[in-house]
């Protein structure tokens, strides 16, 4: 169950990593910046990448006491995360507007991180029911 798990931390980094420069070199220089950004992509997927690590992490503790009710667990721990990214990292410039670049920044982080916390759940529930069924 721990080398499991170090495998997804592992896969989580990389991905994270591969992600960044991928969006530091392809993707940022692609769009036209009128502006300049608000968000710093490095802070941003630090930032997302340690949230997505905590929220394994509590996933896994509070599976045992709220095994039944993981899918909820996930779900609000999912929403608390958004909004505490949205106030740390704030792709609102001076003007209240978000630019096409602080929203990439913002999201695209959160939402390769958001599918990599989906798979860990599925992969912790798929362990979790064949041990139930293994019981049996």
């Amino acid at each position: 169950m721990v080398k499991n798990n170090i495998k997804n931390i592992t896969v989580l980094v990389v991905l994270n990593i591969l992600a960044f420069i991928l969006h530091q070199y392809f993707i940022n220089p692609a769009i036209q910046v009128e502006s300049t950004p608000v968000v710093n992509i490095k802070f941003s997927y630090l930032v997302n990448a340690i949230a997505s690590l905590s929220l394994c992490v509590a996933i896994l503790i509070l599976k045992k006491k709220y095994e039944e009710q993981i899918g909820f667990v996930f779900l609000g721990l999912s929403v608390v995360k958004m909004i505490l990214l949205f106030i740390l990292i704030n792709p609102t410039n001076d003007m209240g507007s978000v630019t096409k670049v602080d929203a990439l920044a913002l999201f695209i982080p959160f939402g390769l991180n958001l599918v990599m916390e989906q798979i860990f759940i599925v992969k912790l529930l798929k362990i979790s029911d064949l041990a139930k069924e293994l019981k049996k």
